[in-house]
């Protein structure tokens, strides 16, 4: 996103005959609205808890300025300043930013006139977007020589990471732009390591070597920047105005994952981590009738430990306030799972496919996604999957309840299945003894 060809007031702040423009031109043409860094909605905030928006020990931005102590950060941003090639230390950092302070304040929801003026303003910027820059050099190893940073980061880092991604704890890439032209950070390094938290179990679909061009990606801010690298690249992106009707069409409820499995419909992980890789995949006709089986449903590995858990809620704030139609993946595919889960056996069948890791126990596992789902908007990827499991169970006939009995049964099958083995040896040596008597 250009941030100097479009205009960042939010819409409540503008004139009305501004917004009546506005209004006729979104008539002659579909565009995206600016991403603007403001609170976790409430439809969000609502049923989780606040230790996933409020940072622990490092605030970013002036929405929790006031509430966590500075003189850690300072003093580290004072010394990395310092350390950048040609000296005049944080001077030359704050003589970059302020050209760029008009645009950066409207790239917040909200007006900080009265508690921060344009100097107070500019020195936040700077001292958090360097921070940002020390914390992404530590994570890269690219740290500069002679400075320590042992005694901030020892035991901390994990929450600084968490703190960074935070939907509330954002500014503006403008800002980080401007400060890695005099301290370059490899970024798409960072975001590497910030990935290899989503994953479990599966190899990187990328090859090594392979390099995202940040630049190209046009982030609002750190957050969006990662949200778009984890939900990897797409294709063409869908006309708006021919998908308004998806979003109206009735369906029928989602049945759990153990329902699905038990109908007929087999859960396969997609070997890969990123959230648009769903699919609906009906059986062959010949494979459907030989294995009892009218299709699977193939689903991207997600881990819910602690740092992944809590950065996806971020993006799904982040999500929930914008209008990008392409950049819902992360709220769908949460949709798609929590239909799927509605007790501990369902988290049980997601974690037996290696679909599903979690630190919580599956009771915690099923809270949390009844917490997330009614706030969790279902968006194309949703409505796409859901049309296609309805397609297949339309498609089940007498073998899917014979694949339901067997389904529930599958252990005693199994656990019968030797001595039934035995059973069949045992009667054929009698039957070849008997021929041979006569």
């Amino acid at each position: 996103m250009d941030l100097h060809n479009v205009d960042l007031l939010p819409r409540e702040q503008m004139d009305l005959p501004s917004r009546l423009s506005a209004s006729n031109a979104s008539f002659r043409s579909v565009q995206p609205l600016p991403l603007l860094i403001q609170k976790v909605p409430q439809s969000v905030r609502g049923g989780l808890e606040e230790r996933y928006f409020v940072p622990d020990v490092v605030s970013i931005g002036p929405y929790h300025h006031r509430a966590r102590p500075h003189l850690v950060k300072e003093a580290v941003v004072h010394e990395f300043c310092n350390s950048v090639p040609g000296g005049g230390g944080a001077g030359r950092f704050l003589d970059a930013v302020r050209p760029l302070l008009v645009e950066v304040k409207h790239c917040y929801a909200d007006n900080f006139d009265n508690l921060f003026n344009d100097s107070e303003f500019a020195n936040m910027m700077v001292v958090d977007g360097c921070f940002l820059l020390a914390v992404m050099a530590i994570l890269t190893r690219k740290y500069p020589e002679g400075l320590e940073h042992w005694s901030w980061t020892h035991g901390h880092m994990l929450q600084i990471i968490k703190d960074v991604l935070l939907f509330e704890n954002q500014i503006p890439w403008v800002v980080l732009r401007a400060l890695m032209a005099l301290h370059p950070v490899p970024v798409d390094s960072l975001v590497d390591w910030i990935l290899a938290y989503f994953e479990f179990d599966v190899h990187r679909e990328e090859q090594p070597g392979t390099r995202w061009d940040w630049k190209s990606l046009n982030p609002f801010h750190l957050l969006d920047l990662v949200h778009q690298r984890h939900l990897g690249r797409s294709g063409s992106a869908r006309d708006v105005r021919n998908s308004i009707h998806d979003y109206a069409r009735p369906f029928p409820h989602f049945t759990s994952a153990v329902e699905l499995a038990e109908a007929g419909i087999q859960l396969h992980g997609s070997g890969t981590c990123r959230v648009r890789d769903v699919q609906v995949e009906p059986s062959l006709p010949a494979a459907a009738m030989l294995r009892l089986r009218i299709g699977r449903l193939v689903l991207p590995r997600l881990s819910l430990s602690w740092l992944p858990r809590c950065w996806l809620i971020n993006m799904v704030a982040l999500e929930c306030v914008s209008d990008r139609s392409d950049n819902n993946g992360v709220s769908s595919y949460l949709a798609i799972l929590g239909s799927l889960i509605r007790a501990e056996r369902d988290v049980e069948e997601l974690r037996s496919r290696r679909i599903l890791f979690s630190t919580m126990s599956d009771r915690r596992t099923v809270e949390f996604f009844e917490g997330i789902l009614d706030p969790v908007p279902r968006q194309e990827l949703y409505l796409k999957t859901l049309e296609g499991i309805v397609q297949l169970r339309t498609r089940r006939s007498t073998r899917s309840g014979i694949h339901a009995v067997i389904y529930r049964n599958r252990r005693i099958i199994l656990a019968l299945a030797p001595l039934l083995s035995l059973l069949v040896a045992i009667v054929g040596i009698v039957v070849n003894n008997s021929i041979k008597h006569k």
